[in-house]
């Protein structure tokens, strides 16, 4: 046991595949396959459960070499502390950066914290707007969030998993559909309980898909908060000068467009839809790309 526990001692990834992997088998008929949790456990962590020879091979699949054993490691490597997912896919971090996010969002409606956020954002932004016109500024922020969530989104969210599983539900209800013209009311049975699975991972999937939002809002709220306390702080308004806009022509940054929509928030949000597809587009040219060259290295 000593050696399984120095195994997955700081380790959390490799914890996270082995406790995934175990559950996997234990809900089975205690074998598991690549197949089975390829959609929750990374190809490089299953390669490392087989050399630490934490599975064995069988002619069924791979089992487990002692479950027992792994689970009590697991407990003693406090696999489930503060930075391990919980059931909804979600770290205790993820949690408070959510709280977090919610009372940003909420400071929109309260005038004493959106005046401290604002305040406390003319730290880092105020010496941008003084340096650069305003308009410019706005467009900068935009860009300059865009790309950070972005960036965010592609780090923290998992396309492949949510393929995964979408193909492991088409391919059960195949399966279950079959068993279910043959009259085998055992595999129906089972299928069924797997489907059933299969439908609690997706939905754990689309709550994984909202983590890369919470940390969005934790960049895109203080920016735009700080641009609305500086048009309505008196002791720093922006100058409502008429500005010349593409397509747009001379206009006032704090004109109201449609209800209380002002014009630099128009200005703000088209710097972002535009620099969001540019970015979009960068990344789809640069994959192909990075990938060649990783085969080349």
């Amino acid at each position: 046991m000593d050696d399984v526990r120095e195994t997955l001692r700081g380790d959390d990834a490799l914890a996270r595949a082995a406790e995934t992997v175990v559950d996997r088998a234990e809900a089975g008929d205690g074998t598991v396959t690549w197949s089975d949790v390829s959609d929750a456990v990374p190809a490089e962590q299953w390669g490392r459960l087989l050399e630490s020879e934490l599975l064995v091979a069988t002619d069924a699949g791979f089992v487990v070499d002692d479950p027992d054993t792994l689970r009590s490691a697991l407990d003693d490597v406090e696999l489930r502390a503060e930075n391990a997912v919980g059931a909804d896919g979600w770290t205790r971090r993820d949690k408070i950066a959510g709280v977090c996010a919610l009372g940003l969002i909420a400071s929109y409606q309260v005038p004493v914290m959106r005046n401290t956020v604002g305040s406390a954002a003319h730290l880092l932004f105020g010496p941008v707007e003084a340096a650069l016109p305003f308009g410019l500024t706005v467009a900068l922020l935009a860009v300059a969030t865009t790309l950070v969530s972005t960036t965010l989104r592609s780090r923290l969210s998992d396309g492949s998993q949510r393929e995964a599983v979408k193909e492991r539900m088409q391919r059960v209800s195949e399966r279950l559909e079959s068993a279910r013209e043959r009259g085998d009311e055992e595999a129906v049975e089972r299928l069924t309980s797997r489907q059933r699975e299969l439908m609690r991972e997706q939905l754990g999937a689309m709550k994984a898909m909202i983590r890369p939002m919470v940390y969005t809002m934790l960049v895109t709220v203080p920016v735009f908060l700080w641009l609305v306390w500086l048009t309505t702080n008196p002791a720093a308004a922006v100058t409502p000068v008429a500005q010349i806009l593409p397509f747009a022509g001379r206009v006032v940054w704090t004109a109201r467009v449609v209800g209380p929509m002002q014009v630099w928030m128009v200005w703000y949000f088209v710097c972002s839809v535009v620099s969001n597809v540019l970015g979009k587009r960068a990344v789809r040219r640069a994959k192909p790309l990075v990938s060649g060259y990783r085969s080349g290295v």
